[in-house]
């Protein structure tokens, strides 16, 4: 918790500080997500949104550090879409709550992954529920089979931290997503 504020609790998740994240240095970025790992899924939304919300403009220099080969702007999308990649060349994806109440991704090969959340909007920023292609998920990522047969995840989303979904022993991501 100390990574992502001050020592007065404000948020300090623009960079600046030796001591705090630094939205701009790439090693780093997926931080935020680690959350999870950890069973407190809530904290990951709260964090990405804060980072979204104050680091991530409109306009020049509206993007964190540069964005070598498109990573920051990656980034965004990814948090925009409420899923993240945590271990390169991996397809898991850890979740937090979307930006849109629809987005849909299709593949060259026609497969689509599709994220729904209805009530999606600034003051609904974190996840209640979530349901993968009609089941209910309580667990705080999706595995490799949804990344690569495409799917429906529908996320409930609401203005407070749901602080029992995601977790469990069983909803963590496993070991080999954040070692």
């Amino acid at each position: 918790d100390g990574f992502f504020h001050d020592e007065a609790g404000n948020w300090a998740v623009r960079g600046g500080s030796p001591l705090r994240y630094d939205p701009t240095n790439e090693p780093g970025i997926h931080a935020p997500w680690l959350y999870n790992a950890l069973g407190q899924p809530y904290k990951t939304q709260a964090t990405v949104r804060q980072i979204v919300n104050t680091v991530y403009t409109t306009g020049p220099g509206g993007l964190p550090g540069n964005d070598d080969l498109g990573t920051m702007s990656a980034w965004y999308v990814y948090a925009a879409l409420g899923m993240f990649p945590q271990v390169v060349g991996r397809a898991e994806v850890l979740l937090a709550a979307p930006l849109f109440p629809l987005a849909t991704i299709t593949r060259a090969d026609g497969t689509r992954l599709t994220i729904t959340a209805p009530g999606a909007s600034a003051a609904n920023a974190y996840v209640q529920r979530v349901a993968v292609n009609a089941v209910t998920s309580t667990a705080s990522w999706l595995p490799e089979s949804f990344t690569r047969t495409g799917g429906t995840v529908s996320v409930t989303v609401g203005p407070a931290p749901n602080t029992s979904w995601g977790t469990s022993a069983a909803d963590l991501p496993p070991d080999r997503l954040v070692g």
